[in-house]
This record gives structure tokens, sequence and C-alpha cells, in this order.
């Protein structure tokens, strides 16, 4: 299957759960990561294309994360979606009896878990894809120069923004500095959030 194919097919599929703070792929890739349909590497890669990286997957109230609240929480709805049943999720929408006994507290905790383990086995298989991309950022001693170069790639990604918007003065060449910030970034491989093309990387 190519690469071109698998977006498609992700897409198509994440675009039926009605998802509005994450991509119709990123969606896709969640369930393709439950049922382990197909190439799962190649899932990842595809979404980590996109621009999803695995500090999506953490809490938007970590300072690492790059989610927002609202993304956060959707990722979390379509896991949901994904993982449990239309009874399972009535089920866990029901608090437990205060006299609940310790086996039923433990298959409550098993159901819930079932979410929380799906969204971490995304998250290390876009770890994988992010340490393939950036292997120099996963060398020891290598966390302050991986902070650091995520904070350039993000200051890249808002001034290409800014380019690519109006209210810039007229003797600005906007075309002219959006390529020589782009040729910046691919020669020194700074790590971006904006879409880029996915078979010129995989």
């Amino acid at each position: 299957m190519t690469i071109s194919k698998l977006v498609n097919e992700l897409t198509n599929t994440g675009a039926k759960m009605g998802v509005e703070n994450i991509s119709a792929l990123e969606a896709g890739g969640m369930k393709a990561a439950h049922t382990a349909e197909g190439k799962l590497a190649a899932t990842y890669a595809a979404m980590y294309a996109s621009g999803i990286r695995p500090t999506d997957y953490l809490s938007h109230k970590n300072r690492e994360s790059t989610a927002t609240a609202e993304a956060y929480a959707e990722r979390g709805n379509i896991a949901a979606m994904i993982c449990y049943t239309k009874a399972e999720r009535a089920q866990l929408s029901a608090k437990l009896p205060k006299d609940a006994t310790a086996e039923e507290k433990a298959e409550r905790k098993q159901l819930q878990d079932r979410k929380t383990e799906l969204l971490k086995t995304i998250r290390r298989g876009l770890i994988t894809q992010d340490k393939i991309n950036n292997p120099e950022a996963y060398a020891t001693g290598a966390a302050d120069r991986k902070e650091a170069i995520e904070k350039l790639g993000i200051a890249i990604d808002t001034a290409e923004k800014i380019m690519q918007g109006e209210g810039l003065p007229e003797w600005f060449d906007a075309p002219e500095a959006v390529a020589v910030i782009k040729a910046f970034r691919k020669k020194y491989r700074v790590p971006t959030k904006q879409t880029v093309d996915i078979d010129s990387i995989i």
C-alpha cells in the first residue's frame, strides 16, 4: 500500500467520527492503532508526517505538551469511541455505588485503562517516529538540546505564518523570505508542526 493510499484510508475512516479539534487522519490512525490494522509503522509515519507529535498525547496541563485543551479532550473522546461498546460507555458514565466490591472496582479500572493504554500505545509509536526523524535529540545528554530545537521550530513556524499573512510593509518580499526560512529549516533539520509532504520524507 502506498503512503498516499494509506493516508486516504485513515482520513476517510476518521472523517466518520465527527472530529473537530484533531484531524480526521489522526482519528483514523488512532482506530488503526487499536485494531492493529495494516502496518502500524506506516500509520505512525503518516501521522507524524502530517504534524502529529508524541507531545500532542501529553496532557495539556503538562509543561512539555503541545496539545490544546480541546484537542487533548477530543483525543480522549475518540479513543473511548474506538475502545468501548455503547454499553460499556454507558457503564463508565455511571458512578460506582459507594458499596461497590473490590472486584467491581477492579473491573471498572480495567475498563478505564483500556482507553489509557490506547493513547499510550499511540504516543509510543509517535516517539519511535520522532527518534527516526530526530535521532540527535535522543542522544545521551540531549534533553536541553531537544528543548531548544523544539523552541526554535515553534519560532520558525510562527515566523512563517506571519510572513504568509497580511500587514507586512510593501518593501518586504514575503515569498522570498518564506523560501529562505524553509531552506533554513531543511538544512538544519529544525522540527515543525506545519503539514509536510509525506511522500518526500517516508
